[in-house]
């Protein structure tokens, strides 16, 4: 079971994620760079990495669901 503390919410908007928030230099909105290919590998729970574009720190997703990413490291 993945703990809370390793999850952050985001937005779909049409084919592209934002979170509202950066969980590191609290920046907002954010656009996430992330392939579509990855979206779907991140839902069948296969590890993916996206560097985030605002202060360039490296998120390790471990799984994806419908609300929130799951990650390798604690983002709250």
């Amino acid at each position: 079971m993945l703990d809370f503390h390793h999850s952050w919410p985001y937005e779909r908007v049409m084919s592209d994620i934002y979170f509202e928030e950066c969980p590191f230099c609290h920046r907002s909105p954010v656009m996430i760079p992330i392939r579509k290919k990855a979206i779907e590998e991140a839902f069948e729970g296969i590890k993916t990495h996206i560097i985030m574009p605002c202060c360039h720190e490296k998120i390790v997703i471990e799984s994806m669901d419908g609300d929130y990413i799951w990650t390798t490291q604690a983002l709250r």
